[in-house]
């Protein structure tokens, strides 16, 4: 369980993301918003198809619908709709997809199965499976989506993190103190990773700090990628804590 008691410490600055970009384009689809959307629906499909999922569609539906869907999200008419007041990028997403699944006609002509859209690849659809069999399917659909959707945000944070230390060729570093990262006690020691690595107990200790600082930060830069505002990162890091909070006490019943 990632220590998200850091996040907040790492401060970084409201830039343009690809969300606000979508958001600015307003009534004017221009190609530039478009291909941000695009991106966000790319990395963030697996949270809709554990909802799809969680609320009974069986594996085949959800796979046809989760493609289907998104395929519809990137059209011009779904895009001029975005406005400020959805807030979120997730918030945008569980909206569209409910209206969609409540609306008869679009479920028949806009999320039909089959239609030969591939907006996901099939491997990528079995792998999110596996990942659906091992969640607990005592949670609600809207948890199991803000799981997975923290979880897929975590995954990409740690990535551009490992990317910097590949950069600063300190693979093996990464490899030893990104355990350390986690909220449950690692099964190597600080002694262990001084020694593997050569340094002094002080040096790992101050390397796992700033290892959690650099982190903190990536999180806050996947996390501006799907909000309006500045004010939406701290939301969303309170409910990021209060999602892992609650799994967290799952698993101890």
């Amino acid at each position: 369980m990632p220590n998200v008691a850091e996040w907040e410490q790492a401060e970084a600055p409201f830039e343009e993301t690809a969300w606000s970009v979508v958001l600015a384009a307003g009534a004017e689809t221009d190609a530039r918003a478009q291909a941000a959307l695009a991106e966000l629906c790319r990395i963030y499909w697996r949270p809709i198809y554990a909802y799809l999922r969680r609320s009974g569609h069986n594996r085949e539906d959800a796979q046809d619908l989760t493609q289907s869907f998104f395929q519809h999200v990137l059209e011009n008419e779904t895009l001029r709709r975005v406005s400020r007041e959805k807030g979120r990028f997730r918030s945008f997403l569980l909206g569209a997809l409910k209206v969609c699944l409540a609306d008869e006609q679009a479920r028949r002509h806009t999320l039909k199965r089959g239609g030969g859209v591939q907006f996901i690849s099939t491997d990528e659809l079995e792998a999110e499976e596996l990942h659906h069999l091992r969640s607990d399917h005592d949670a609600a659909p809207d948890e199991i989506l803000d799981a997975r959707w923290a979880g897929v945000l975590l995954e990409r944070a740690l990535e551009k993190v490992r990317l910097e230390f590949d950069a600063e060729e300190k693979p093996k570093t990464f490899e030893l103190l990104s355990p350390f990262l986690a909220g449950e006690k690692p099964t190597t020691s600080y002694d262990d990773v001084a020694k593997d690595l050569g340094i002094s107990l002080g040096a790992v200790k101050t390397q796992i700090h700033r290892l959690r600082r650099q982190f903190a930060s990536a999180v806050r830069r996947e996390i501006m990628q799907t909000v309006a505002a500045p004010h939406e990162v701290e939301n969303e890091l309170r409910q990021l804590r209060d999602v892992f909070a609650r799994l967290a006490k799952q698993s101890a019943l």
